[in-house]
């Protein structure tokens, strides 16, 4: 019964566990496909956002770019005069000049390199060096000695947002440069794609960072602090700005931090729809984290340990269940309803198993009937046997102990299974069993003074022995025991010798 329940409970753990294990797997594996459909669908969102964005604040700017550009073509023009007349630029007064223009002043010569500027931060500055491709599209500009301007552009030193605008000096060996803050003209502060970013960063969460980069490398800032340039990033970052801009389709990678953390840097080109000069083409760069994805994992996981430990807690309860409506029915199929020890139904199961699964251990079976058992139920009624038959089970099992197992065939018919005996072990094991029954005819009343046992035993050697072979031999020891008068055990082996002595004697006459 005990191994039953334990095999019950395995049972409903095991399929608790597997019940819960495919439910959430299916539901994990649905919750992983929807957060990925989610991010995919921010992701487009996000990057159509900032494109369209940047597309309007290009627009707005191109439309009201007009007077400025013009002005600063005014100004330049004024400068190339100026130097016409006093080509000594170390005399010119440039601080004067920028309160006046309202601009920051560059002069640069003939290696690229900012010779003289109001913006102390770019004095020095060697495009030939820094910016190869820009530094060529000077020398064009150089040699032309036409007007050039720019759309929104980027400061080489800061990353702030400026517009420039070239003329070269009539002898060519200057290139004359005008710089306006951006973020000191108006339309420029109603049409700021920085602000779209920093919104989107504040809406979406896996959104870490979104940045704009200008074809030389240079991230845009609304900040004065020092630039921040491709040239810094990783090798790989460097990589794939680089595909991004020369293919002009989207490039990304990912970077694994541990504990299932990933970060996605996507790099995402962009061109005017008018081209102004070297700012037409730019690269937004965007970095993804998948914080969401894990949070939403983590709280699945969570979830499953507690549907499990519910799941655990209800196999148990399954069972005391189960247990409560069938423990009467089990206890009625494998044990005698009367005396509460093994009925033949359960003996025929674990003697079969016994001997089945025997090493070097021997069996052993001892067959146990009460004498003139009819006679107490004649005279005393059947309620009074009844209690001799439970007394005579309790009797059994105190005596085989944990060396093996009683069974009741019925009636007056009883038997010890032994796990591991022999001959000597068997005897005096019967002999404990006829000396408490004899006990009870001088203590207790006359009931049973009529009852006595006869007893036959068995010990199984040969290997390929069965239940049925078992309890023949056991049940003419029985029978000897009978024959010679009751009250008595006989081994079979005895029986066989005598009656060898007697066919060998009929033999001889």
């Amino acid at each position: 019964m005990k191994k039953l329940r334990i095999k019950l409970l395995i049972s409903l753990i095991a399929f608790a566990l597997i019940l819960v294990a495919v439910i959430s797997y299916v539901n994990r594996q649905i919750l992983v496909a929807n957060i990925e459909d989610q991010e995919a669908s921010n992701r487009t969102l996000i990057e159509n956002h900032i494109l369209t964005d940047m597309q309007t604040v290009d627009n707005a700017h191109f439309y009201f770019d007009k007077n400025i550009s013009e002005n600063m073509e005014q100004e330049l023009q004024a400068l190339a005069t100026y130097y016409e007349g006093n080509p000594n630029l170390a005399t010119w007064d440039l601080q004067q000049m920028k309160d006046n223009l309202g601009m920051d002043i560059y002069i640069l010569d003939k290696k690229n390199t900012v010779i003289y500027t109001t913006f102390e931060k770019d004095k020095g500055l060697n495009f030939s060096l820094c910016c190869k491709n820009f530094s060529a599209l000077l020398d064009e500009r150089r040699e032309s000695g036409q007007f050039f301007t720019d759309g929104i552009d980027v400061s080489t030193t800061t990353g702030e947002y400026r517009k420039f605008s070239y003329l070269a000096t009539p002898d060519k060996k200057y290139l004359l440069e005008l710089g306006l803050k951006l973020s000191d003209v108006p339309v420029f502060q109603t049409f700021n794609f920085a602000k779209t970013s920093a919104y989107l960063i504040d809406k979406y969460d896996d959104l870490l960072d979104l940045r704009t980069i200008n074809a030389g490398g240079i991230f845009f800032s609304d900040t004065d602090a020092a630039g921040t340039t491709v040239k810094n990033q990783s090798k790989k970052f460097q990589e794939h700005f680089k595909v991004a801009l020369q293919t002009m389709k989207p490039s990304e990678y990912q970077q694994e931090l541990g504990n299932g953390y990933i970060e996605t840097y996507r790099f995402i080109p962009y061109e005017a729809e008018t081209v102004r000069g070297a700012s037409s083409k730019r690269v937004v760069y965007v970095k993804y984290g998948n914080d969401t994805k894990l949070t939403a994992l983590a709280k699945n996981t969570k979830q499953f340990w507690f549907v499990l430990i519910i799941a655990l807690v209800t196999a148990f309860i399954m069972l005391m269940v189960i247990n409560r409506l069938f423990s009467k029915t089990i206890q009625l199929a494998t044990y005698d309803s009367l005396t509460n020890v093994f009925n033949r139904a359960t003996y025929i199961s674990k003697m079969d198993k016994l001997l089945r699964k025997r090493r070097a251990n021997t069996p052993g079976l001892l067959l146990i009937d009460l004498d003139n058992f009819k006679q107490v139920n004649d005279q005393f009624g059947h309620a009074e046997g009844d209690r001799i038959l439970i007394k005579t089970a309790n009797i059994l099992k105190e005596v085989v102990k944990k060396n093996g197992f009683v069974v009741r065939f019925g009636g007056d018919e009883f038997a010890i299974v032994l796990y591991d005996t022999n001959e000597e072990h068997m005897e005096q094991l019967a002999n404990a069993i006829l000396a408490k029954i004899r006990s009870f005819k001088n203590v207790d009343n006359i009931k049973w003074s009529v009852i006595s046992v006869s007893m036959g035993g068995v010990i199984c050697k040969k290997s390929n022995e069965t239940e049925l072979s078992l309890f023949e031999r056991a049940d003419k020891a029985l029978y000897q025991s009978k024959k010679a008068g009751k009250d008595q055990y006989s081994s079979f082996d005895e029986v066989a010798s005598t009656e060898e002595k007697y066919a060998n004697e009929l033999r001889l006459k």
